[in-house]
């Protein structure tokens, strides 16, 4: 068991280097492949820590989501920003610059930005892209922020959660003139997040859940 261990361990670190390594060169969908198959090896690794220390396996479970929500947050941070691929500039640093910004890259209007790939007639990998793009760059919250914070085990202190997290994005992207600001990146945000959050209210869906993350918690 501890060979085994060691070996997933192992595994783990290295598709996180490749990971590491790819994220100034691969496609996000390469990044996110390394990324999956590293958190697959670290939960195997942990799960035979805890077998071995049983006593203590639900602190090593918890220590694992930690981990892996870090990971999340950074690859959703560098999916956000970009910040190894491209150059952010202050917003009000330059006036032309920020009324390009608020005349081209700035939509209030609810739905505008979800309707309009279909009726345009956009290519198909824009719209996945960038509409079901968005609405599964948040859904793994609806996975750590009821595992980790007791708060959001209900789902109106999670969906407003998870809306404060869009805003600071959206709001941050706008001060770096980083990618857009658009009311229907807050909605396909929220929406992925929260059917996500629903699915594993799901009985037999939380059952197998609380099998594979046995939390003293819950």
């Amino acid at each position: 068991m501890r060979i085994k261990m060691i070996i997933s361990f192992i595994l783990s670190l290295m598709f996180m280097g490749f990971f590491i390594w790819g994220l100034s060169n691969w496609s996000y969908v390469y990044m996110l492949f390394t990324a999956l198959i590293s958190a697959a090896f670290l939960y195997n690794a942990m799960r035979l820590l805890g077998k071995l220390h049983p006593s203590k396996e639900k602190l090593i479970i918890k220590i694992f989501l930690w981990i892996t929500f870090a990971f999340y947050l950074f690859f959703l941070f560098q999916l956000t920003f970009n910040v190894l691929r491209g150059d952010s500039v202050f917003i009000f640093s330059n006036k032309d610059l920020m009324n390009a910004y608020l005349r081209n890259r700035i939509n209030f209007i609810p739905f505008k930005s979800i309707i309009e790939p279909f009726t345009d007639n956009y290519s198909w990998s824009y719209i996945i892209v960038n509409i079901f793009g968005n609405i599964a760059a948040l859904a793994p919250m609806g996975f750590f922020l009821p595992m980790l914070f007791r708060p959001a085990r209900k789902l109106l202190p999670f969906t407003i959660i998870v809306a404060l997290v869009v805003v600071f994005i959206e709001f941050t992207q706008f001060l770096f003139t980083v990618g857009s600001v658009d009311i229907d990146d807050l909605i396909l945000n929220v929406a992925g997040a929260v059917i996500l959050f629903l699915i594993l209210k799901i009985p037999f869906v939380k059952s197998v859940i609380d099998k594979l993350f046995p939390l003293s918690e819950q």
